[in-house]
């Protein structure tokens, strides 16, 4: 599991996952697993955008996440283990 640490932006409902360790993902990979996990995908090939219900993860290769639609650091947190579970078969070695 990739640790990471949770970065308010300027905005409340928005933050930053940064990784602690050199991660890299396979945006492809990730995606097909986001689908098959029930989120709206947009592949954009330099990024990956997941929504499901309100909230939405935006992923880079490098394992960094932008998330929105959430109540603060706490749910940020949660957001992104989460998802970092769901795309771990994606994570390049």
């Amino acid at each position: 599991m990739v640790k990471f640490k949770v970065v308010r932006l300027c905005k409340e409902e928005a933050m930053t996952i940064v990784p602690t360790e050199i991660a890299r993902f396979d945006l492809e990979k990730a995606a097909d697993l986001l689908r098959g996990a029930g989120y709206h995908v947009d592949d954009k090939g330099v990024m990956v955008t997941a929504t499901i219900e309100d909230k939405e993860v935006t992923i880079y290769p490098s394992g960094r996440m932008v998330v929105a639609g959430i109540n603060g650091k706490e749910e940020a947190g949660q957001v992104a283990e989460a998802t970092y579970s769901m795309i771990e078969p994606s994570r390049e070695s």
